[in-house]
């Protein structure tokens, strides 16, 4: 079970002083049923700020398995509704527990990338997302996470202060995309399609 209103009322005063996270367009998040996340990954930061900014909701995530090996970092985000998936395979657990979660009317976090930036620029989407997105047909909301690569990129030890966001888009059209035949080249299609919306929510002062 997710808890991160748990943990988001334990640690606002931390946030709000140290990383100053603001949430964008928290309106385009849906009140009710299951939908999915799609975001840019440059930071450890960036599931719990979802969480964070996402106040009306609580939010699963996939995560890799390899966080789950240290002892306080796996269990505080398994505390936050996270489960592991297995990098590099087609992890058929992984899978059913994505439509498990969904189908219990619960929203989910995917970044779209599958790891975190190592230069704070946008990666390619990996097409397995595309296939997950076009089996499960629900809302997708495209979120550009802004700030964390500054705070705390990969191969940093400790996070630093500064400003994050959070801005999430309307839901995504993708029904054109949906009606193709389900195979690799329509998944990567869904893919590239997810990494353009989510380039388009950038800060317009940041390149």
């Amino acid at each position: 079970m997710a808890s991160f209103p748990k943990l988001r009322f334990t640690t606002t005063w931390f946030i709000s002083l140290y990383f100053q996270t603001k949430g964008i367009g928290i309106e385009n998040i849906p009140k009710s049923g299951p939908f999915v996340v799609v975001s840019n990954h440059a930071s450890f930061l960036d599931p719990y700020l979802i969480g964070y900014t996402s106040t009306e909701r609580e939010v699963g995530f996939m995560a890799k398995e390899e966080l789950f090996k240290f002892p306080i970092f796996g269990a505080i985000i398994k505390y936050c509704g996270a489960f592991p998936v297995k990098r590099g395979s087609r992890d058929a657990e992984a899978i059913q527990q994505f439509h498990d979660f969904l189908h219990s009317g619960k929203p989910l976090v995917i970044f779209a990338e599958g790891t975190r930036t190592m230069s704070g620029e946008l990666q390619p989407a990996k097409k397995g997302v595309g296939m997950l997105l076009y089996n499960a047909k629900v809302p997708v909301i495209p979120a550009y996470i802004h700030g964390t690569f500054q705070c705390w990129p990969k191969g940093k030890l400790l996070p630093r202060p500064g400003h994050t966001s959070v801005c999430y888009g309307p839901a995504l059209n993708l029904d054109d995309l949906y009606r193709e035949k389900a195979d690799k080249s329509t998944y990567r299609k869904i893919a590239d399609r997810l990494m353009e919306e989510i380039a388009k929510l950038r800060p317009t002062n940041f390149k």
